[in-house]
């Protein structure tokens, strides 16, 4: 039985014909309108369905269809402007898939069109040659008047008849009758800065089938897929002389068309394939103005825009098909609810008002995320600026799957019909959609980096109380216990080439060996604990540098945090690193392949620390002579240096299997990161619990400067506040995390809990233990943890059973 409401809807498209199905099978009358004869004609474009407009399809019965007449997305290629890769290719349909249950598939707008208009069962509701000229509004519904003098009255129109909507065009008009003032922006907000070649071929000249190449050219692109029986989909771009706005928009001639395909059919789409090779085996074709809108305001009264007609975007990305397919879906929720609310009556206008404004207000932020993402997209294909060039040239391949990432961030947060029951296949995907994650969700960088300044707070007492110019004041350490216990032959120049007493790495050097012959045993035993600790954490910046989530971020250099702590300490470096680090929110593990690591590199880490950081401290403590130890320390202190080229050295030797892994293997490397920081955590322990059991005097002496005001004179008191420092910005990363965790519903303990059990680790295995084990802990979290708002089996079974009871 159908409910007591009744909607119009305007045009016949994607958003139209999705919004039909939707009302069809929450039993909600409906007609649709279409001005065309046909219901799918074919115009020559093409469609990508990403992930968010899939899974809408595959609530409403169409996959199987759709899967009959798409093709799959296999590689991506992007290439300069002679052909050649700028970077690796990328399997976007597998990763996709695993990520999300669905791949990139492309194919004829037209044929999405025929598998939506065939899953209706009911088509005795889409009037064709229904071509929209007048909307009246009244207390008891709103009336559609069409070019043949028909007209249809309902108590909802819904405007889908795309960018030059004839519906949003009656809805301005009517608003303006109340207020002028309130859609008078929109009017002048479309503009184009685009034109946009778009179409098919019958050939595909050789290109293989399920392949896209993208060309960055200078001012312009081009987008070529490869599509089964050896033909092929277009998109040409160049950016005109300047931006238009309407009426001033251009309208091209099929004269037009043919120069501008001239112009551009030197342009290389591969090394042996021009575009014009294309384009002479044209099926159809056409030359547009791109458009781009960013409307204000979608309903007024009992008119609501989706689609084009409420958000138009460049199509680089493929995301406009997508954002109309989840606007329906939207517009169907918000009708479904009124239905229900109306309990068997037809609702009111305030009611239906309410609803559409809801409908607005939940899907506006997306669709403006959808546009800014699509206009940046385009920006970046036709090297738009010099930071677009620059970011093709270096960040492309730094970041390896940048579409899947920018896919990804607008999928994963994607609408679904909240009344029909989520597709299996969209449950068990790396990345679960979730309605709280993704664009449009983004935390606001500013306010978090405010949230974490106590991390600059710690920078500033490392300035004051742990500064080694501190000692270069107070005379080189000359005079010092520790200093006065090496022989003068001791005091060797180091590579910096200047004397111990005047130059800090000679310091360091000097301080280090005198530790190594236990001449003070309280400071050996600080300092022991501060050189374990710091392998500790050179493991963990090493592990978070290769992981996916942190490219083009600075935590991916541990090599200058290193070498910076060496030359300043740790205790200043290491709270730069982790307020840099904390920049990067929980929202980035959205995806369990987003916290793999590079295997190659990850596996090549705790060898190249065995070998270039403990092997040498472990020689300078061991060898009998001074000079020995000596002569090892000065081979240890370019660690920051020979880490980084024996981590590059070995992995050369192992196999690079990221590619595969992120789609097959995203927890592969848990095991390889556990001994990794394992074995730096087991070190850090057994030289805690040996300082616990043979210290001279109290762990507070050894480990808190005396007393706390007093600016440090002695290399010793600068230790310990480096040692300090060093371990409280450790601690308070770790904080930072739970704090992110426990909000994302991905950490359960208390506070009370967290922080005791912090507490009694400290003390149980030392700083540096309690540390590895707090990343340990993290790396669980981030591998087997999903977000609150994650759309699980396990999640939608939960909130079944809720609903049920």
């Amino acid at each position: 039985m159908t409910a007591p409401l009744k909607v119009i809807i305007a045009g016949g498209g994607i958003a139209g014909l999705t919004l039909a199905n939707a009302l069809e099978q929450a039993n909600i009358d409906y007609v649709l309108l279409e001005r065309r004869n046909e219901i799918a004609p074919q115009v020559g474009a093409s469609i990508l369905l990403l992930a968010n407009g899939c899974r809408v399809l595959d609530q409403l019965g169409c996959t199987e269809a759709l899967h009959k007449c798409t093709e799959p997305v296999i590689w991506a290629h992007d290439r300069d402007q002679h052909g050649r890769p700028l970077a690796q290719a990328s399997r976007v349909s597998q990763l996709m898939k695993a990520r999300s249950g669905y791949p990139f598939t492309f194919s004829d707008r037209q044929n999405v069109l025929r598998v939506l208009y065939g899953n209706l069962k009911d088509k005795s509701r889409i009037l064709e040659g229904k071509n929209l000229t007048t909307v009246r509004q009244h207390t008891s519904g709103v009336t559609v008047i069409c070019e043949d003098g028909t007209s249809y009255t309902g108590d909802i129109l819904a405007g889908a008849d795309g960018v030059n909507s004839k519906a949003r065009s009656e809805m301005w008009r009517l608003a303006d009758e109340v207020d002028p003032e309130l859609v008078k922006n929109d009017k002048t907000s479309l503009e184009s800065q685009y034109q946009c070649l778009y179409g098919i071929a019958s050939s595909s000249c050789g290109l293989p089938v399920g392949e896209i190449d993208v060309g960055y050219h200078n001012k312009r692109s081009s987008l070529i897929l490869a599509g089964k029986n050896d033909r092929s989909y277009y998109f040409v771009f160049e950016k005109m002389d300047k931006v238009y706005k309407p009426p001033h928009v251009p309208r091209f001639t099929e004269a037009d068309r043919d120069e501008f395909a001239k112009r551009n059919g030197d342009m290389k789409v591969r090394e042996d394939i021009c575009f014009g090779d294309i384009h002479k085996n044209m099926v159809t074709s056409t030359l547009v103005a791109i458009e781009t809108a960013t409307y204000k305001i979608w309903t007024w009264g009992r008119i609501a825009c989706l689609g084009d007609s409420a958000h138009k975007m460049t199509p680089n990305a493929g995301f406009g098909g997508n954002a109309a397919i989840e606007s329906a879906a939207a517009l169907a929720n918000s009708i479904k609810k009124l239905s229900d609310i109306s309990d068997g009556q037809r609702p009111t206008e305030q009611q239906i008002i309410h609803s559409l404004q809801s409908y607005q207000k939940g899907r506006g932020i997306r669709a403006t995320a959808a546009i800014e993402a699509s206009t940046f997209l385009t920006g970046v294909h036709a090297l738009a600026t010099w930071a677009h060039a620059l970011f093709v040239r270096y960040g492309l391949s730094i970041l390896g799957d940048f579409f899947e990432g920018l896919s990804s961030d607008m999928s994963v947060g994607a609408t679904l019909i909240e009344y029909l029951p989520p597709p299996e296949i969209s449950l068990v995907g790396h990345m679960p959609f979730n309605p709280e994650q993704g664009q449009g969700h983004k935390e606001n960088l500013f306010f978090r980096a405010l949230l974490a300044s106590p991390f600059l707070v710690l920078v500033a007492f490392a300035w004051k109380f742990a500064n080694l110019n501190l000692l270069l004041e107070a005379g080189g350490g000359t005079g010092q216990p520790w200093h006065n216990s090496l022989k003068p032959s001791s005091l060797i120049n180091t590579t910096a080439g200047r004397g111990g007493q005047n130059n800090k790495t000679a310091i360091l050097q000097d301080m280090f060996t005198a530790a190594s012959i236990n001449s003070d045993p309280a400071a050996g035993l600080l300092f022991a604990n501060l050189l374990a600790y710091s392998g500790l954490v050179l493991a963990i910046w090493s592990v978070e540098a290769v992981r996916r989530c942190n490219a083009m971020m600075p935590v991916q250099l541990p090599a200058m945090f290193a070498f910076f702590a060496q030359r300043k300490c740790l205790g200043m470096v290491a709270p730069v690193y982790y307020f840099l680090h904390v920049m990067t929110p929980i929202d980035s593990f959205k995806s369990t392949d987003m916290r793999l690591t590079q295997m190659h590199y990850t596996r090549a880490i705790l060898p190249s620390l065995l070998m270039v950081y403990y092997l040498p401290l472990l020689q300078s403590y061991l060898l009998p002579e001074t000079s020995q130890r000596q002569t090892w320390l000065q081979l240890w202190q370019w660690f920051p240096i020979t880490h980084s080229l024996a981590q590059f050295a070995i992995s050369k030797i192992l196999k690079d299997t990221t590619d595969s892994d992120k789609i097959h293997a995203p927890k592969g490397d848990v095991s390889t990161i556990r001994y990794t920081i394992g074995i730096p955590t087991i070190i850090s322990i057994v030289v805690w619990l040996r300082t616990v059991f043979s210290a001279p005097v109290t762990l507070s002496q050894i480990f808190l400067p005396q007393p706390w005001t007093h600016v440090p004179t002695s290399l010793t008191e600068i230790m310990q506040w480096n040692y300090l420092l060093a371990v409280s910005s450790s601690y308070l990363w770790l904080l930072y995390f739970a704090w992110d965790a426990k909000a994302a519903g991905m950490m359960t303990y208390s506070w009370i809990t967290l922080l005791a059990g912090r507490a009694a680790s400290t003390i149980v295995l030392g700083p540096g233990g309690a540390i590895g084990v707090g990343f340990l802990y993290r790396e669980y979290i981030i591998t087997e943890k999903r977000h609150k708002g994650a759309l699980t089996v396990e999640s939608v079974r939960k909130r079944a059973a809720a609903g049920k009871s």
